[in-house]
């Protein structure tokens, strides 16, 4: 279990005080103190890791009980608080070695990060006492390798000596030879020997390739020292001084001897080679900013590098011979190690791991095989890199990306409602200003209608996306009728645009009888409402606007909407459903026709378009006929005067609560009225009501909450959900747990109401 992280708090104020302990000790075990004596007190016995204190405490301030802190233990973290900082005060308190200070008040959010870069420090500077003994612990493995080597070295001196055993001299200066790699020590051991041994006045080894100007004779020798078929030097004796003699037995002792030199500096080369390569591996290791760990067969940790001491936050000392699945989570390290193979000997995976002080890190984590001469795996070595950061970033810029999606999408959203209020508002204007003229009411009245349908059926969209809906079921549509409903909700818009703009716009319909398509009305007059305003932005200097419709005859029916407008050329064309690509700059949001494509999609059906720049745009659109038999006549949109009820019914918004409350009085029920959950439940009496309506989301007492006070009163009346923001599956298995069976989605048109009310008084 991962120790929690110690945190003093140090204030003689208990407010401050209290606020940080609850802060804090969600994660961290916290002590507080009212004072800088107590504080001194309880470091021997507490042990803090980090310490919050204020400055300005009676009796002793706390830079004082900083620097007796500090003194006591250099590696505890201190951050001073206060509400009346001082630029002289900070830098005392700094200059004795506080870690940060906090101003009063500071948010949440200022302590969060505060606590964890102190213990993250507090944590660097424990480990950091542990790399002394790991840099011991690489020097004793430095010098055992340099006795095996030494010992080979030595090996090899005895097999050479067997060779030429009767010469002892050459016995005594080949021991020597490759008993020694540092090669100058190397030299002077042998011209040394070369001078006691055999009484030589002069002695010198050359290195290179150059032939050093000796002249050979009786009193002179020089033999080359190859490798190879290379000249690594010369090796050469001089008597001249004595004038003695060189016996020609000497020179072969000489040439053996210069052989046996050429091993000895080839092996002082490569083992300084080694010994660079090594130390360069050594330092790559160490200054590796992966976890480099290698284990044993039985997977206990034997190298630990200070990356992994950082990652982890535990010293190779406290690590070295306890497991590997100490560190990391043992199911996914099992199974990648067991993925490793001849044909696969490095394999990579991402883990979760606690972090000491709490939370989690993701880790990434690349092991590969070990494998001694004989081929078989001796160990495993894992490079593990800390990701959090990474994950996080990925994390932020995919909301990031989100969120912009969703600018987008309410941008688009925002379009579609501005569309579907013009129509409203303007055919209220005309109205209130025409209110005599029954054929423009009776219109606009429709229109009307239709555009707060049109709202309705974009909010059900978005729901049924949200998964907060169920999806509607298709009916049989009249495309003409849809056509109609899509030319009146956009005609105040494009008749106001030509008039601005000093343009004629003319529109030509060609709408013959067509047989009915399963679809939803509203989603396919968004589409040919969509069509319609983008063929109207593509005539800025005026044209003509077409739509017809026909009958396939192959169970088929189309619907052409085409403009006279500026056309777009092949590359436009080819992106033009594309989400959020759009023509019209910061005017356009580029999901209109992307959404347009997706409905009729959804319906089964194609959407194509044909352009020419300069000489207009045509859309088609190819949807499937109704195969279903006709079913039962639609049901009368007006109240059905059948049973009456008491009905309390609940919602927080007044207006709601109005047009509810009037539609229910229209089918003749007895309504109460009552503005929010408390006011309802108060009003409630088990044998008062026969039926509750209540709103889901309310202020307060929420309509959830109505319903188990209800329940707990009268398990048995009946209850309707009314919500404008949608159910989820949960939900909806909330509403049967407490025995509400039936709920509508806002708006409620009255025979919908009207519907579910009789619905649930007959159950």
């Amino acid at each position: 279990m991962i120790e929690r992280a110690h945190i003093l708090v140090v204030d003689d104020e208990v407010g401050p005080r209290e606020s940080l302990r609850m802060l804090l000790k969600p994660n961290y075990d916290v002590l507080t103190v009212d004072s800088g004596e107590a504080a001194l007190q309880e470091l021997g016995r507490f042990h803090p890791d980090l310490v919050f204190m204020d400055i300005k405490m009676p009796s002793m301030d706390g830079v004082e009980v900083l620097r007796r802190m500090k003194a006591n233990d250099p590696a505890i973290e201190v951050v001073m608080i206060t509400a009346y900082a001082s630029l002289d005060t900070v830098k005392h308190a700094l200059s004795h070695g506080a870690f940060e200070y906090l101003i009063k008040p500071f948010s949440r959010k200022e302590l969060e990060e505060t606590v964890n870069r102190a213990l993250l420090r507090r944590q660097g500077e424990m480990g950091r006492r542990g790399q002394l003994a790991m840099l011991a612990q690489e020097m004793r493995e430095l010098t055992a390798k340099t006795r095996e080597l030494e010992e080979a070295a030595r090996r090899e001196v005895a097999e050479q000596c067997l060779r030429v055993v009767q010469l002892s001299i050459l016995r005594e200066i080949s021991r020597g030879i490759l008993g020694q790699l540092d090669l100058s020590q190397l030299t002077e051991s042998i011209t040394q020997s070369l001078r006691v041994g055999l009484g030589y006045d002069e002695v010198a080894i050359h290195f290179g390739g150059e032939r050093p100007a000796v002249d050979d004779g009786p009193t002179a020798a020089t033999c080359p020292i190859r490798s190879a078929g290379a000249v690594l030097g010369y090796l050469t004796v001089n008597n001249r001084p004595s004038a003695r003699a060189i016996d020609p037995r000497e020179h072969e002792l000489l040439e053996m001897l210069s052989e046996y030199l050429a091993i000895a500096i080839q092996n002082s080369r490569l083992y300084g080679q080694i010994a660079e390569t090594k130390q360069s591996l050594e330092q790559l290791i160490r200054s590796a900013g992966e976890a480099i760990i290698s284990v044993d067969r039985s997977d206990r940790i034997l190298a630990w590098n200070p990356a992994a001491e950082r990652i982890f936050a535990a010293s190779e000392a406290e690590m070295l011979g306890t497991p590997i699945t100490g560190v990391l989570p043992e199911a996914s390290y099992r199974q990648a190690k067991a993925a490793l193979s001849a044909e696969r000997p490095v394999h990579s995976y991402e883990a979760r791991a606690p972090r000491r002080g709490g939370g989690e890190m993701e880790l990434a984590v690349t092991l590969s095989a070990l494998r001694g001469g004989n081929g078989q795996v001796e160990g495993i070595l894992a490079i593990v890199r800390d990701v959090t950061s990474q994950r996080e970033l990925e994390a932020q810029m995919l909301q990031s990306e989100k969120l912009t999606a969703l600018g987008q999408l309410a941008g688009g959203i925002a379009h579609d409602f501005n569309n579907l209020l013009q129509a409203i508002l303007g055919y209220a204007e005309l109205m209130a200003r025409n209110p005599d003229r029954k054929d423009l009411v009776r219109r606009g009245l429709e229109v009307i209608e239709r555009a707060a349908s049109d709202g309705s059926e974009t909010v059900r969209r978005i729901q049924e996306f949200a998964r907060l809906r169920p999806i509607e079921a298709f009916t049989s549509v009249d495309l003409n009728q849809v056509i109609g409903e899509a030319v009146a909700i956009t005609r105040p818009r494009w008749e106001q645009q030509a008039a601005h703009l000093g343009i004629r716009l003319e529109l030509v319909l060609d709408l013959p009888p067509l047989p009915l398509v399963l679809g939803r009305p509203a989603a396919l007059s968004e589409v040919f409402t969509n069509l319609i305003l983008n063929a109207i932005d593509a005539m800025p200097n005026g044209g003509v606007l077409r739509i017809s419709t026909a009958d396939e005859g192959t169970d088929w029916v189309a619907v052409e909407v085409s403009d006279t407008g500026t056309g777009m050329p092949e590359e436009v064309r080819r992106r033009i459903f594309d989400p959020f690509y759009t023509t019209k700059g910061e005017a356009g949001t580029g999901l209109g026709l992307s959404v347009s494509y997706s409905i009729i999609k959804n319906h089964g059906g194609e959407i194509r378009v044909e352009s020419q720049v300069g000489r207009g745009t045509s859309f088609t659109v190819r949807l499937p006929t109704s195969q279903a038999p006709e079913g039962e006549p639609p049901r009368p949109e007006g109240p059905e005067r059948q049973r009456q009820g008491r009905i309390l019914l609940i919602d927080n918004e007044p207006q709601v609560l109005a047009v509810l409350c009037e539609m229910l009085v229209e089918a003749g029920h007895a309504v109460t009225p009552t503005v929010g959950g408390a006011d309802a439940v108060a009003a409630y009496a088990p044998g008062k009501f026969d039926l509750v309506v209540s709103n889901i989301g309310m202020p307060g007492v929420n309509g959830w909450e109505v319903a188990e006070r209800v329940r707990a009163m009268d398990p048995n009346v009946p209850m309707i959900f009314v919500t404008g923001w949608g159910l989820t599956e949960k939900d909806r298995e909330r509403c049967r747990t407490l025995g509400v069976r039936h709920w509508l989605f806002k708006p409620v048109k009255p025979a919908e109401l009207h519907r579910t009310v009789q619905d649930a008084l007959a159950h």
